[in-house]
């Protein structure tokens, strides 16, 4: 019976670091960016049509500073 053993010059790292999201990753959180800029866009657009007393009545304090319902 033979055993074998493996001798490294350079001792393995401990942890692995945490790498950058991939391309893909990047790419999916820039649609994402555009699109909600987009919404926000429309959302300005329209506010206009619906008086702020009756937003503040309906309890609707929403802005762009404490985020829209559709943000996570």
């Amino acid at each position: 019976m033979t055993t074998a053993t493996l001798r490294m010059p350079v001792s393995l790292p401990e942890k692995r670091t945490a790498l950058a999201p991939g391309f893909f990753a990047r790419l999916h959180a820039a649609f994402v960016a555009a699109r909600m800029r987009t919404a926000m866009r429309e959302l300005a657009r329209h506010r206009h049509l619906i008086p702020a007393d009756v937003l503040k009545e309906a309890g609707y304090t929403a802005t762009p500073e404490n985020n829209y319902p559709f943000t996570r």
